[in-house]
């Protein structure tokens, strides 16, 4: 989200953090060859991209114009289901909250691998979504997280089948929902649509990311309650402002462990307290008040004591204050079938995601690294134990503001990395 982070490092979100170059190890466990991209059929697909250059920024700017909050996704996945129809993909499903997938046969003995992007964005409705282009610049809330990668599945997926390309395993793409809401789309759809991929790739962070891990996201809405006051009986009376206003101040006097290092700007483990809310009216006390508090962690050990910090708290300032207290909790992921850091490091899946991110990379900029991080569809994946990985297939800045941008022309070799990497991944 990216899933709530999406970067500043466009998406890079204590513990030991590793980013770690490229090695002997990681040579030997990549299925990533050069070589793949001389083949007739990927030459053709790959060609048909260039080519179709200009109506892909086009179409691209026409679904940034579509809104799509979160759980009002369903103008965007009705186009995305149309697509995939023409297409001719099987099996295709719209779900009960409104997740879209439709599979891409293969030839027969390769992984089932899951290409998923998110439909909606974190802009509420009446947000103004029109694109401005400034030279190579696209600029418009969500441009980028995730409906530029959105654009590079749906197209990757149409330049296979321009190419004639076939591959052992079967493709899946899947437009998941509610992503930015707690990853609620692809955790409904990998515990309910019935199939048990053996990779799964999100595209929905930069082109200069491959991330391994899962943050430990956990989201929290405190409330406060009493039974009101008119404003001139409220003197010396509780008041769920009081307790709302003693708890914001008190958790971010929560001492903290340090930042951990190599996460450029993000700085975790962090909390925020990103929404407040109550009141009906100005003269009175408010018979009810809340706020929300995103918490981020590299490791369950830390996000344990910072949750129960975090809470511990937030129902002091309720008790101090004497008024009722509540709170509602999501994005509760349980992680204990979470593979280990190196497991997922040196599987198979990681290493072609980066040989191919470095291969396809621009020339002249930083090579790309692993970090074993992610605010995505993945960590869904990640917890039940199925190989994954958070790649993107652009170069976006300041996801979630409302100045976002992206640059157009990074789309279509963007496009070209998620086609190298779906042929690698499905011929083993």
């Amino acid at each position: 989200m990216r899933s709530m982070m999406h970067h500043m490092l466009p998406k890079t979100r204590f513990g030991a953090l590793v980013l770690l170059a490229a090695s002997p190890i990681c040579a030997q466990t990549s299925w990533f060859q050069p070589s793949l991209l001389e083949k007739p059929e990927i030459r053709k697909a790959m060609q048909s991209v260039d080519e179709r250059a200009s109506g892909i920024v086009e179409e691209w700017i026409r679904l940034v114009e579509t809104p799509a909050p979160s759980g009002k996704e369903q103008v965007r996945a009705k186009y995305i289901r149309g697509e995939m129809e023409k297409l001719g993909l099987k099996d295709i499903r719209t779900d009960d909250i409104s997740n879209v997938s439709g599979i891409r046969k293969g030839t027969g003995g390769g992984p089932t691998v899951v290409f998923a992007a998110h439909l909606d964005t974190v802009f509420p409705e009446g947000t103004d979504l029109k694109v401005k282009r400034e030279g190579d610049t696209l600029r418009a809330p969500g441009v980028g997280d995730d409906t530029s990668n959105l654009m590079a599945t749906l197209e990757m997926f149409r330049a296979l089948d321009r190419g004639g390309v076939k591959t052992k395993g079967d493709l899946i793409f899947l437009a998941s929902v509610q992503e930015e809401v707690g990853l609620l789309g692809a955790k409904h759809w990998l515990e309910t649509s019935g199939y048990k991929p053996d990779l799964f790739v999100a595209i929905d962070v930069g082109s200069t990311q491959v991330w391994y891990g899962a943050l430990r996201i956990t989201q929290l809405k405190f409330f406060y309650t009493s039974p009101g006051a008119h404003t001139m009986e409220s003197r010396g009376a509780p008041s769920p402002a009081k307790a709302l206003a003693k708890a914001i101040t008190a958790l971010y006097e929560i001492p903290m462990p340090p930042v951990a290092q190599g996460l450029e700007s993000f700085k975790l483990p962090v909390l925020n307290v990103g929404m407040v809310g109550g009141g009906t009216v100005v003269n009175a006390v408010p018979r009810e008040t809340w706020f929300t508090v995103d918490l981020r962690s590299l490791d369950s050990a830390t996000q344990d004591r910072l949750e129960s910090a975090v809470v511990a708290t937030a129902m002091r300032a309720g008790e101090q204050e004497g008024v009722g207290f509540r709170v509602e909790t999501k994005m509760g992921i349980d992680y204990s079938k979470a593979r280990s850091k190196e497991e997922r490091l040196n599987h198979p899946l990681v290493q072609t995601a980066l040989a191919a991110a470095n291969y396809f990379r621009k020339r002249g900029t930083p090579e790309i690294v692993p970090a074993d991080v992610g605010s995505t569809d993945a960590n869904i994946a990640v917890s039940m134990g199925i190989p994954a990985v958070a790649i993107g297939a652009n170069v976006e800045h300041m996801p979630h503001r409302l100045e976002e941008n992206a640059e157009a022309s990074g789309i279509v070799p963007g496009i070209k990395y998620l086609l190298s990497l779906a042929v690698s991944l499905t011929s083993h």
